[in-house]
């Protein structure tokens, strides 16, 4: 496989980027796991776990024989230590803080013995065994580091590979920047009650994975398509290339439907960006997104960079997720005379077709993208035509992933920006991007309290539908969510691509699940040429 820029980080506590918790997902577990096929929370580290009536307790019991991947026995000290020295230690920059929480309080993390863990919550809480999948770190390896108040620098990508120890089916074994990372499969590996392996092999099945680091998506095809990877996500324009030659090729395609991720557009609110004050006054004004929302032809980005095979998206929660889909919510339509409408309804004027704030300043946007992914950046020149033509000015600077994200978490240095994310099954594991206080409120970020109502509002919606265990009530509450963010627009959302992967024909254990990806779990994956009979 390919990955299309270097990880961050091995540190699963501190992982933001879609590289580096790819890896961290076959090196490292939690008590649970979501199936990609039905959705329901399956046993990991856990067999089993019992609710209390009350759904404020639950009791999960630890899989005997689990060892970590030095050889040193898991038990639930390594899970108590996880939750109370790492993921609720202030000093910790992890992401995921604030999806352990409820009404602001923590989780109570006990054990009982060495093969029970007690979780406690202050109230109900109905996305907790979803919560648990969150990984699990050895405690043998960390508490010194967590104790000298180092954990924080732990892990980085310039750590002894040695050291990072964790309990799913691989392990790192290299390492060389600009170039690949190789994992090895796990001796000590446990595989979760229930899963099945493949026939003929223990899990996991695969030696090793290979996953080159190819920071462009011309590269990554080339390399599918002479025979050096084996699994390739497709986007829709590269359809044309790849049909004509799938058996010549030895693969197959595999289309589904509309995806989970989303790709949107959003501008830096916060007051703390090193910006001119008239741009954060310009991103703060609702109907100037609003205008933006109206002036990008999302049919055109279907068409064009999508080669047709995609779909328009109203709102964060993708059609794809059912359970939670607003049907009522529907995606901005391509009007620019509205647009202008909106843009002088803001306070702005139009001077010989061009846009100016009432202060005189041209409105001039500097759009940051990734340079990795060809289609964000013809989805940004699109979007640069249709602004020119409601008379905004935008200057297109792609950068490099890491480089990318450093200037719009850390240094806040940038105005708009095309991005994506994927979306999740549970809107519990949006709160991260949604609440006021998340590290990855993209607009602005970690906000020590609500900074407009209408972001109050939304916190004490997720506040609720995590305390709700009632799902019509909880589809009720999350579609408010939906109308707020289609209304405040804090994200632009674009468009939702069709999913495709490509498949090298050797490779098994490969199935389709309704809610993405290929890969039922990864240690069932195997190379049939191994398992063919001599």
């Amino acid at each position: 496989m390919d990955v299309v820029s270097d990880p961050k980080t091995f540190n699963p506590a501190l992982a933001t980027e879609t590289t580096s918790t790819q890896i961290l997902g076959y090196l490292f577990r939690g008590l649970t796991r979501q199936s990609p096929v039905s959705g329901k929370i399956k046993p990991d580290l856990a067999r089993d776990w019992k609710v209390s009536e009350d759904g404020r307790k639950v009791v999960f019991h630890l899989q005997s024989g689990l060892v970590w991947s030095d050889g040193v026995p898991f038990d639930a000290r390594d899970v108590v230590f996880t939750f109370r020295e790492i993921y609720y230690n202030p000093s910790v920059a992890t992401a995921v803080r604030s999806e352990l929480m409820v009404d602001g309080k923590p989780f109570i993390v006990e054990r009982k013995g060495r093969d029970t863990v007690i979780v406690k919550t202050a109230r109900p809480f109905a996305p907790l065994l979803e919560t648990m999948g969150v990984e699990i770190l050895p405690r043998h390896i960390l508490e010194p580091v967590v104790k000298k108040g180092q954990f924080n620098q732990a892990w980085s990508v310039r750590e002894d590979l040695s050291h990072i120890v964790g309990t799913g089916p691989f392990v790192l074994k290299k390492y060389l920047p600009g170039q690949l990372v190789v994992l090895s499969a796990n001796p000590h590996y446990r595989p979760p009650v229930g899963l099945q392996p493949s026939p003929g092999c223990p899990m996991p099945c695969l030696s090793r994975l290979i996953l080159r680091i190819v920071p462009n998506d011309t590269s990554t095809l080339i390399r599918f398509m002479t025979g050096k990877t084996d699994l390739y996500g497709v986007s829709p324009q590269q359809m044309a290339v790849l049909k004509p030659v799938r058996k010549k090729g030895a693969f197959r395609l595999l289309v589904r439907g509309p995806s989970l991720s989303e790709s949107f557009v959003t501008f830096n609110q916060n007051p703390r960006a090193p910006l001119p004050a008239w741009k954060i006054r310009w991103f703060r004004n609702r109907l100037f997104r609003k205008g933006v929302a109206l002036s990008i032809d999302r049919t055109a980005l279907i068409n064009i960079v999508l080669n047709g095979m995609g779909e328009p998206i109203a709102g964060p929660v993708p059609r794809a997720v059912k359970a939670f889909f607003n049907e009522q919510l529907h995606p901005f339509a391509y009007d620019p005379e509205k647009a202008r409408s909106c843009f002088v309804q803001a306070g702005f004027h139009y001077i010989r077709g061009r846009l100016f704030d009432g202060e005189g300043h041209r409105v001039l946007v500097i759009l940051l993208t990734n340079t990795e992914s060809p289609e964000r950046i013809q989805m940004a020149q699109i979007i640069q035509a249709n602004l020119k033509d409601v008379g905004i000015k935008i200057r297109i600077v792609p950068l490099q992933f890491n480089m990318l994200a450093t200037m719009v978490m850390t240094s806040f240095q940038w105005e708009m920006l095309l991005f994506g994310l994927t979306g999740v099954i549970d809107p519990h594991g949006d709160a991260s991007v949604w609440k006021s206080s998340g590290f990855l409120h993209l607009w602005n970020p970690r906000e020590p309290k609500p900074d407009q109502p209408w972001e109050a509002e939304v916190d004490r919606l997720f506040d609720l539908g995590d305390t709700t265990l009632d799902p019509v009530m909880r589809k009720k509450i999350y579609d408010q969510w939906q109308v707020i963010a289609h209304h405040e627009v804090p994200l632009i959302d674009l468009v939702t691509p069709d999913q495709i992967t490509a498949v090298r024909d050797t490779l098994g254990g490969i199935r389709p699940t309704p809610l993405g990806g290929v890969v039922p779990h990864i240690s069932q994956v195997f190379q049939k040429a191994v398992l063919a009979p001599s």
